[in-house]
């Protein structure tokens, strides 16, 4: 095994880990509704800053480590609010969600990066990078779960929005939180060692 591949592997578990200690603390200190009973599943709205650790890892990774980051990070997030709460379909399908965030990240704020001296931009890249995810999430609300739970589709309508309203805040302040880490020179210069 090459030593940039083994590095790859590393960073991945460890921003992974990041992703889900983030998410953990997030979720417990920001319950939104924590549980809603709709029918034969609870689902639960709450602050998840898991992506922080996704958006590093696209930016300084590339789309490929932003992928798997995501994907590994969305386990806590994929128990809190699919496994506990009997919900099988957020509970396989959040992570893939997660992922492609992390994927559409490494393609969008590598590039916006390179172009912004101060890290504005990585506000408008991070709400941008959610958009496939926002999509699928809006798929499995609107059209899966109505089939797979008979919820009406007019409550998985107010509960997609809800959730979508969430996570795009959620965007907009994780790009402000990367914006002030791009900007410290310091922590950028140990974070491209890492991922050199």
């Amino acid at each position: 095994m090459r030593e940039g591949s083994t590095k790859i592997i590393v960073m991945t578990g460890i921003l992974g880990a990041l992703g889900n200690a983030l998410s953990f603390l997030s979720i417990r200190v920001a319950p939104l509704v924590p549980s809603l009973p709709l029918g034969p599943i609870s689902v639960s709205i709450a602050l998840d800053l898991s992506h922080t650790a996704t958006f590093l890892a696209a930016l300084f990774g590339g789309p490929t480590l932003g992928f798997l980051t995501g994907l590994i990070g969305g386990l806590t997030a994929s128990y809190e609010f699919g496994f506990s709460k009997g919900n099988l379909i957020t509970g396989f399908g959040l992570p893939l969600g997660k992922a492609l965030t992390g994927l559409a990240a490494g393609l969008i704020l590598r590039r916006l990066g390179s172009r912004s001296n101060n890290g504005l931009l990585m506000i408008p890249g991070a709400i941008a990078s959610y958009i496939p995810e926002g999509a699928y999430t809006a798929l499995l609300f609107i059209y899966i779960f109505p089939i797979a739970f008979g919820l009406p589709q007019w409550i998985a309508g107010i509960l997609t929005l809800q959730i979508l309203a969430k996570a795009f805040i959620e965007m907009a302040l994780m790009g402000f939180i990367l914006m002030g880490l791009t900007r410290n020179r310091g922590f950028t210069d140990y974070i491209k060692g890492l991922f050199s």
